[in-house]
């Protein structure tokens, strides 16, 4: 993903079509201001993703978590949806029967 420099003056001028942008297509702008970097502009929606993942690689058991299932996903050791369904639901059922 790119990200557009636009200067403040600019942004100012075009904020509807750039904020309608970032929100449908995604699209990052940097705005400078007298020539340096002064803040992002971005959809909500990504920003929240972005949030999650700085929580998610914060924890140090979901990294390990993550670089377990790459790990068993490199070697094939993974089940379809539709086993893993089946399998919580006759794990739920011998719950059920105690």
């Amino acid at each position: 993903m790119s990200v557009t420099m636009i200067p403040v003056t600019e942004a100012k001028q075009r904020f509807t079509e750039i904020v309608k942008r970032a929100e449908e297509f995604f699209d990052r702008y940097l705005v400078t201001k007298n020539g340096k970097e002064a803040a992002i502009l971005m959809s909500a929606e990504e920003y929240e993703s972005l949030l999650e993942t700085i929580d998610i690689l914060a924890s140090r058991q979901e990294v390990q978590a993550l670089s377990e299932a790459t790990r068993q996903a490199k070697k094939h050791h993974t089940v379809s949806l539709e086993e893993y369904k089946s399998q919580k639901k006759s794990a739920g059922t011998k719950r059920a029967r105690r």
